[in-house]
């Protein structure tokens, strides 16, 4: 017989459909912010560039924040316990 300290539990973590349309929608926004940041640089536009690379500094770290907070929270609170 196996003590607990030699079993290895795997768990499939399923996200709901609205979080992967909110992952696309914030997908698209990081890459519309992107290329405004970069087409302004492209026309000299410095002021509108620098507001667009901003913009998408702060939604990249808010989502990156998100994501890992998410993960933490679902995180069992026993060590065997499956979710």
């Amino acid at each position: 017989m196996t003590n607990s300290a030699d079993v290895i539990t795997i768990t499939m973590r399923k996200h709901a459909w609205w979080f992967w349309v909110l992952a696309g929608l914030w997908l698209q926004l990081e890459v519309l912010l992107v290329q405004t940041a970069l087409a302004s640089v492209r026309e000299s536009e410095y002021r509108a560039a620098v507001i667009s690379g901003i913009a998408a500094a702060v939604l990249a770290s808010v989502g990156v924040f998100g994501w890992l907070r998410r993960g933490d929270s679902r995180k069992p609170d026993r060590p065997n316990e499956s979710i």
